[in-house]
């Protein structure tokens, strides 16, 4: 069968993962439905950590979340039903750790369609003491007007409330952990799938009599039906197939069941695939005799198939890495396929074979008038020239003053180890009852961190004081401003957006020493308008005519000659960020002096220029060696802690086995595979701070190149070219594959705008299949070099690059 992909509808922004104050993760979880106050579309509620975010995607609308609302504690799982008495809407369930709420998602119409609010109703609210893991919901017993709630706790106990009253609690013995419960609403029965690998059926009424003979005698209740799969049961689904049955749907290890509820199995299909997760549904309505079974099953390689029965109809490539797939019927698309990503995006698709590059137009379903279409053209041509020429079109009023100052730098313990930190203070000042609220956002690159990464201040009347602390955490520094963010709404709701940059102080990072002489890396700074003395730029300058600093053991030395500056180092890693510091406060005691003509002008030997792109490509080398090898240390982790999974479930069967099997060998294996584990893990984050630490490296480096060359008559073209291929700043603590990024824009480079140059056919092209394997990180370090050539080959302070790195 042909394998096509999946055609995108609608995808939401990456959910942002972060860590609670409770120091638990973020989970994720979806969750599709149609309420009274949104009938004519299926909503889609994820939550992600304590937030709860509705979607309402469409075409025609600009903004696809309706309602986004913080829960104050982790959500574990979303629901919905109907679980108060005479109502006719359904209403969302939330479970907490240790406690759940229900809420109506109810709808504000306002005067225009700009004002229409959606809001979270609460209806009740209840706690408990076990922790829960999962919640199943249904009209259990006798109780057809509402919904009851069943909650598992993490021993695997099941406690039933209706409502915000408990009802009863079961205990099993052969229940460790948690795992998968359905329910069948038809025949009024529990699917229970027991830690030894069993599937047993209890009504609603025998765990009632099963809770309450387990404080009095020691009888067990017999199951109305068991099935042993062999293997553990990741997930159950139960769903109406007929008018006197319902289809139990279980997913395993390797195979798919589906039963009747009473215990016949109708087909079993075998996966050649891992499992991941799956959805069923039904084509037609359960009682007419020819309505279809259709069962989506998602694979751990990001593959979806689609079975009838056991017949595979479909199968295709899915857009990311799946966790959970439902199924939703929206304004524009009857029977989207929704997905939940491991990463947090969720998708709606559909399944198409023609592809279609630009799904996301909506079609004009009226003929255009000519007139109509010219006049729109020229409103955007205005708005371009507005936004090239760095006009507004509305001019921003001034709503508030902002002052930020910088703390002294201090050395304080955090997590009992000595880091030097210092305060960033943010003075706002205003008039009384001007702005609804203000958020702060502060972004930074390594080695710098910030306390606190956003602030959000509401309501504020005259002066306000922000204070947060910036941290060194000990790497070479590559970049240092931190960018301030201002995203300011007024009292009538418009929103202004103000950015501020500020310069990390030198006192941070480095220290001042005794003068250094003969450094063997020499820059000259020649300006339009002379030198000045260092005790105008530099604080605590003892020599007004050279100042040195020192970090790491590497020392910088900034020293004032006849007409000239020069900036020396014993090595180039740490020049960029005193350079760039230095040229900051010059164009700012220029600028306090009403002078804003000031014109920089960069010269270097040619030969300490090629030993510069030498480290330059060498450290781009050993940033991908590491990288390769914490991938392999990854891997190895990914591997044990599989084992790891699949020793702990043959514990829970032998465990859970009446008499208890041997154990002893498996208990050995497993602390055998923890002591791995904890060693692996140990290599992956000691590996992980060596790729920092040289991505740093290779951005200050990079920096370094960049400045040199934009302030040595290079074109501003080629060096914004140069700036937008190397994309020094996108390295990040969590995602380094810099150079998979890198290489698109070296081959976008080489394809159309080196075209034309010579020696272009010898560079051989980087392949997709593995940008880190040994001759592509040769290819691909050839390729940056040739760019560095031939964009720079022009000027007169910068020759040709002969030399070249030797790779792995």
């Amino acid at each position: 069968m042909s394998i096509f992909k999946s055609k995108p509808f609608w995808s939401n922004e990456k959910l942002q993962s972060e860590i609670y104050d409770e120091g638990i993760q973020n989970s994720y979880c979806v969750k599709v439905d149609k309420f009274n106050s949104h009938n004519d579309s299926d909503c889609i509620i994820a939550c992600e950590g304590r937030q709860l975010k509705i979607y309402k995607p469409s075409k025609e609308s600009e903004s696809d979340i309706i309602l986004e609302s913080d829960q104050k504690d982790v959500i574990l799982q979303i629901e919905t039903g109907k679980f108060i008495m005479d109502s006719s809407d359904r209403q969302i369930f939330i479970l907490h750790p240790q406690s759940y709420a229900t809420y109506f998602l109810e709808k504000k119409d306002g005067h225009i369609d700009a004002g229409v609010q959606n809001y979270l109703r609460p209806v009740l609210k209840h706690s408990f003491t076990r922790k829960a893991s999962s919640v199943i919901v249904g009209p259990f017993g006798v109780t057809k007007s509402r919904d009851l709630i069943c909650i598992q706790a993490l021993d695997g106990a099941l406690s039933f409330f209706d409502q915000d009253t408990f009802l009863f609690m079961c205990l099993f013995d052969d229940i460790i952990i948690p795992t998968p419960i359905g329910y069948v609403p038809s025949s009024d029965v529990f699917i229970i799938c027991k830690s030894t690998w069993i599937m047993e059926i209890y009504s609603y009424q025998q765990l009632r009599e099963l809770s309450e003979l387990t404080g009095r005698q020691n009888k067990k209740n017999i199951p109305q039906w068991t099935y042993s799969p062999g293997e553990e049961i990741s997930a159950l689904q139960v769903i109406r197939t007929s008018s006197n049955f319902s289809s139990i749907i279980a997913l395993g290890e390797r195979y798919l069941y589906c039963f009747q509820d009473n215990g016949l199995m109708k087909f079993m299909i075998r996966c050649d695939f891992m499992p991941v997760c799956f959805y069923a549904y039904l084509i037609g309505w359960y009682y007419e005799p020819n309505s279809r079974l259709i069962i989506m099953v998602v694979s751990d390689d990001a593959k979806l198939f689609i079975y009838e029965d056991t017949a595979l109809l479909w199968s295709c490539d899915l857009l990311n890495n799946t966790m959970a797939i439902s199924r939703c019927f929206l304004k524009n698309l009857a029977g989207g396929i929704v997905t939940l990503s491991t990463n947090g995006i969720i998708s709606v698709s559909y399944l198409g074979t023609e592809p279609d590059l630009n799904s996301t137009i909506v079609p004009m379903t009226a003929a255009a008038e000519p007139e109509d279409i010219l006049t729109e053209i020229e409103a955007v041509e205005e708005a371009l020239e507005k936004i090239m020429g760095n006009e507004e079109s509305i001019p921003t009023p001034e709503l508030i003053k902002i002052k930020i100052e910088m703390g002294k730098p201090v050395e304080s313990f955090i997590n009992d180890v000595l880091t030097p930190n210092c305060s960033l203070i943010i003075i706002l000042t205003c008039e009384p009852k001007q702005i609804q609220n203000i958020q702060i956002t502060y972004f930074c690159k390594q080695p710098f961190s910030f306390s606190d990464s956003c602030v959000c201040l509401d309501d504020i009347n005259g002066t306000e004081i922000v204070e947060t602390q910036i941290f060194l955490n000990g790497f070479c520094v590559s970049n240092n401003k931190v960018k301030i963010i201002f995203t300011i709404t007024d009292c009538s709701g418009k929103i202004h957006v103000l950015v501020k940059d500020v310069l990390v102080p030198l006192s941070l990072y480095t220290r001042v020493v005794d003068t250094v002489e003969n450094n063997a890396f020499i820059l000259y700074l020649q300006t339009n308008l002379g030198c000045i003395s260092l005790d105008n730029v530099f604080e605590d300058t003892i020599n007004p005519n050279s100042i040195t600093f020192s970090s790491k053991n590497k020392t910088v030395t900034i020293r004032t000659m006849d007409d000239q500056y020069a900036v020396e180092g014993n090595d180039c890693t740490e020049i960029y960020p005193i350079l760039n510091y230095f040229l900051d406060k010059l164009q700012e005691h220029y600028r306090k002096m009403g002078i804003n003509n000031l014109e920089v002008m960069l010269k270097i030997d040619p030969e300490l220029y090629k030993h510069m792109i030498h480290r330059f490509l060498k450290s781009i080398e050993m940033h991908a060696k590491e990288r390769i090898v914490l991938k392999k240390f990854e891997a190895e982790l990914n591997v044990l802690q599989s084992q790891f999974t699949l020793i702990q479930k043959k514990l829970l069967v032998q465990y859970g086995s009446l008499p208890p099997g041997d154990c002893e060998a498996l208990e050995f294996l497993m602390r055998d595979t923890y002591s791995m584990i904890v060693r692996t893990a140990e290599d992956v984050l000691a590996c992980k701070y060596k790729v920092i630490s040289i991505s740093c490296e290779v951005s200050a480096i990079g920096h370094l190149v960049l400045c040199v060359l934009k302030n040595s008559g290079i074109e501003e073209g080629k060096i914004q070219i140069l700036e937008e291929t190397l994309s020094l700043d996108t390295f990040c603590d969590d995602i380094q594959d810099w150079e998979e990024s890198v290489t698109q824009a070296s081959s976008y480079v080489l394809n159309t705008i080196l075209k034309k140059s010579k020696d272009k056919e010898k560079i051989s092209p980087v392949t997709d299949q593995d940008v880190l394997s040994q001759v592509n990180i040769k290819r691909f370090l050839k390729q940056t070099k040739f760019i560095l050539e031939n964009l720079t080959e022009k000027s007169e302070n910068i020759t040709r690059i002969e030399e070249f790195v030797e790779v792995i």
